[in-house]
């Protein structure tokens, strides 16, 4: 394991000095405001001479060589041991230029600790280099002494480690759950909430750490609920009262599980059309879609159609759909039902729209997920999404279902909008 120390250098040496000493690092990269910036900080660490000013007990100062003289740094280089940041003040190009070149230097380390030491340099030097640290999951520490001004620490007497597990957990609450939520990946934000619960769950009160435990338990659900595991999402749902929070999702979740159990043959207990599991499916494939993952909603979309002819069949013809020759797959059944219906029903339905589905339905078999090797474009997947929808309203109007309550598909980051889900507003900071 390398262990690389990242200091940022302002007008004093002796904070520099302490954490270079006490850290023992394999490597020292010393973060400098550029010379063109008319700062010193680079003459501190390489410049000729006497550069480093040392402030003494009796106000005195005291001329020393350059931080690398002083720490006798051997065979330093400093295309590798110097970052130089042109604009010291400026926040955005030091927090950039700081990320790139730790970035780098995991490409360069196959086994890397990175240690960021902000005691000296600009605030804005040290607020880039803390910013930048936090992403690469490094330690944090500050060199503490005695100040006589509120430029510089002139006298060192310990390094002191920041812990941030806090500010890391809050960060990754506040910027990475609502991405995760709003792409739908239930399994992403369940682990990211489960890992804050856990580093800061003692700085919640009660009431918002029982909030984020309900929260949690939601999210577990919507996580079976998209593996198509129905009757245990919606068991684990109601152990943790979604019907409370979103009663609308809980209805149709219960239409839905009623409907799967109609198909295979159990009457339904509540009012269902019988085609629920048909809609939620394509409420997965719509999921898939919006995450970008086409083939994946192109597989499910294809599903969608071939579950619509087996829900048709059973419920309409009161055929047992899995005594039906399907001939050729999916569009032998199709052919069955138009040479059984003619004109009529969905049999009728689909022999008019047929050459609209057929071609999307082909670049369903050339892909990855298919028999091919062609990835699905985005306008494949949206247009089948809609054509496939359509016919199931189609078909629910040519049989004159009354529809019910509409499909309801799983919430995205308006889960954090719930009033007593604010954990990072109340966590004692």
């Amino acid at each position: 394991m390398t262990q690389i120390l990242l200091v940022t250098v302002g007008g004093s040496p002796e904070p520099i000095l302490h954490s270079v000493r006490n850290h023992h690092a394999d490597l020292v990269v010393f973060v400098v405001s550029d010379p063109a910036s008319g700062a010193a900080s680079l003459e501190q660490v390489i410049g000729s001479g006497q550069p480093c000013c040392h402030y003494l007990y009796d106000g005195s100062i005291e001329q020393k060589p350059n931080l690398v003289s002083q720490l006798q740094l051997a065979n330093f280089n400093a295309d590798q041991q110097l970052l130089k940041l042109p604009e010291p003040d400026d926040l955005g190009d030091c927090y950039r230029r700081i990320k790139s070149f730790c970035l780098r230097l995991y490409q360069q380390f196959t086994e890397l600790k990175l240690i960021g030491d902000y005691s000296g340099g600009t605030k804005t030097m040290s607020s880039a280099l803390v910013l930048a640290l936090l992403e690469q999951e490094a330690e944090l520490t500050l060199v503490a002494g005695d100040r006589t001004n509120l430029l510089r620490i002139d006298q060192s007497h310990g390094v002191r480690s920041i812990p941030v597990g806090s500010l890391r957990a809050d960060r990754l609450l506040q910027e990475r759950l609502p991405t995760f939520l709003d792409d739908h990946r239930y399994d992403r934000a369940a682990q990211a909430l489960r890992d804050y619960l856990s580093s800061r769950g003692d700085d919640l009160d009660e009431a918002s750490y029982r909030a984020g435990e309900r929260l949690l338990g939601v999210l577990d659900s919507f996580v079976l609920w998209d593996r198509f595991q129905w009757q245990d999402a919606l068991s684990h749902a109601e152990q943790v009262g979604l019907a409370e929070t979103f009663p609308e999702l809980h209805d149709w979740w219960q239409r839905v599980v009623a409907s799967r159990r109609w198909l295979d043959g159990n009457p339904p207990e509540i009012a269902v059309t019988g085609y629920e599991l048909v809609q939620d499916l394509l409420l997965n494939a719509d999921r898939r879609g919006r995450r970008g993952w086409y083939d994946d909603a192109i597989a499910r979309l294809y599903r969608a159609l071939e579950l619509l002819a087996q829900t048709y069949t059973q419920l309409e013809l009161k055929f047992d759909y899995r005594g039906i020759d399907q001939g050729q797959g999916l569009a032998g059944r199709y052919r069955w039902l138009r040479d059984f219906e003619g004109s009529t029903g969905l049999g009728g339905i689909t022999s008019r729209q047929w050459h609209k589905i057929r071609p999307l339905l082909d670049t369903r078999n050339e892909s990855l997920l298919g028999h091919g090797l062609k990835p699905v474009p985005c306008s494949t997947w949206q247009s089948l999404q809609d054509r496939i929808t359509n016919l199931v309203v189609d078909t629910m109007d040519e049989l004159e279902i009354t529809p019910g309550p509409a499909p309801f598909q799983l919430p995205g980051k308006e889960l954090l909008k719930l009033a007593d889900l604010d954990l990072i507003s109340t966590a004692k900071l």
